[in-house]
């Protein structure tokens, strides 16, 4: 069909490409109608965006974000729901977001694939010097934490003895379950197959938390990742196993911002000031209002704030 197009269509076409071109790079936004431009945002510019994961508990806390930042007059809004890290970090690089809550172990761990921290302290001293690199920075990181956890039923714990992951290599037909990136981390699959040593015969990805739990239940997979905040589990009595050998490593709630953030002092006093209340019993009294009780992220976050006094 080119072969067609006029000398002067071409000529035309020409100079629209320069033009885009010079545009720069918010053509490859992995956000449809997410923003652009100045991420550090304050009450006489363009609003802050504030990320999330597609998960309940990410969602909630990107509105306690927006609604700190707001309450001290930054403009913030929120873009929910964008995906797996590996989507929503090409977003906060191309400026689409501007912050996004995140958790110490495993954001290092996916920037740096070959870390040797185990430990909170060695999280906490590599996780910040890993970030610059990118052009990242984060925040103040929170005693509220939220660890990934492998369950199983009790009926399940009670037959093979099961306590800690190791123990998993007495269950034959070992199929885990969880969301489907699991599947490459360093503590999904992988883990459990280097690690441990252990034989996983089959993953199941799920997108419904719902879902997972019931086949947990029914047998159709054998282990299922959960996040500790996760009120499914006491809900059903699920065994946590332990995880001696510390392949999940310390999870505790960081915002992930671009480097630019920080030269907003408003805006990081803000973000932090949600960070200092937070604590895990928060998380999951926030969760199960959206899971279980079906209220929306923004009006249980508008809740706590108040609580906190930070809006």
């Amino acid at each position: 069909m080119a072969k067609r197009y006029r000398p002067l269509f071409t000529a035309v076409l020409a100079v629209l490409m320069v033009a885009l071109a010079a545009c720069g790079a918010k053509n490859n936004n992995p956000l449809s109608g997410g923003a652009t431009g100045s991420p550090a945002a304050d009450s006489g510019g363009k609003a802050m965006v504030i990320g999330s994961a597609n998960f309940t508990e990410n969602e909630v806390l990107a509105e306690l974000y927006a609604g700190a930042l707001n309450a001290k007059g930054v403009k913030a809004t929120t873009h929910l729901n964008i995906g797996s890290r590996e989507i929503y970090i090409k977003a906060l690089k191309d400026g689409s977001i501007s912050v996004v809550p995140e958790y110490t172990g495993n954001l290092l761990q996916y920037l740096d694939p070959n870390t040797t921290a185990s430990t909170a302290a060695e999280v906490d001293q590599q996780l910040p010097q890993v970030a610059k690199k990118q052009g990242f920075a984060t925040l103040t990181d929170t005693k509220a934490a939220d660890q990934d956890v492998y369950v199983v039923t009790k009926a399940t714990a009670d037959k093979y003895g099961l306590k800690s992951l190791a123990d998993l290599s007495k269950v034959p037909n070992l199929i885990v379950g969880g969301p489907t990136e699991l599947q490459k981390r360093p503590y999904g699959p992988p883990g459990l197959e280097g690690i441990y040593k252990l034989k996983v015969a089959g993953f199941k990805a799920y997108d419904s938390p719902a879902i997972k739990v019931k086949d947990l239940k029914d047998g159709k997979i054998t282990v299922a990742d959960f996040f500790t905040t996760d009120s499914a589990i006491a809900d059903n009595g699920f065994v946590e196993l332990s995880d001696p050998e510390t392949m999940i490593l310390p999870q505790n709630v960081v915002p992930l911002v671009r480097t630019d953030v920080t030269k907003n002092t408003k805006a990081v006093d803000a973000i932090n000031s949600v960070g200092s209340a937070l604590t895990t019993a928060d998380l999951t009294a926030m969760i199960k209002q959206v899971d279980v009780n079906h209220q929306n992220p923004d009006a249980v976050a508008k809740q706590w704030l108040q609580q906190k006094g930070l809006s």
